[in-house]
């Protein structure tokens, strides 16, 4: 317990604390919470397990998940416009280049991972057909 006249040490500032992943993390997952409580309460889906996807379908736990996964959308944009580039070559002879390899390689398998299940999506959109009808009319 610090005395009289010393600061107390904050725990978001603490060495090895990761405040913004732990914020990000935090914030979607409250996201995901609380929009299930509300459709829980509201009488959307089941309580036991849900269908993910009937989750967030209806008013009005859509328009609160959709606020709150937009404020972390905004919040990654923000802390990572503020990351800035130190170090972009590498040699093999460098102190942590066997971390840099290892962060390359999860970073990329993670872009993978997200391509592939995405692609996985696709077979859905191809069953949906819409009709577009377009008028021009002339002024004569």
């Amino acid at each position: 317990m610090p005395g009289a006249g010393q600061p107390r040490e904050m725990l978001c500032f603490m060495p090895g604390v990761a405040v913004v992943p732990a914020l990000l993390v935090g914030w979607s997952s409250a996201a995901f919470i609380i929009s299930y409580v509300i459709a829980v309460l509201e009488g959307h889906v089941e309580p036991l397990v849900p269908y993910i996807s009937d989750t967030g379908t209806k008013p009005p736990e859509s328009g609160i998940f959709g606020f709150m996964i937009n404020i972390s959308a905004l919040l990654v944009i923000v802390f990572a416009s503020r990351i800035s580039m130190t170090k972009i070559d590498w040699t093999p002879s460098e102190k942590d280049y066997t971390y840099h390899f290892m962060s390359a390689i999860c970073e990329w398998t993670v872009a993978f991972g997200f391509v592939f299940f995405f692609l996985t999506f696709i077979r859905d959109f191809q069953r949906v057909s819409l009709r577009i009808s377009t008028e021009i009319d002339e002024d004569s």
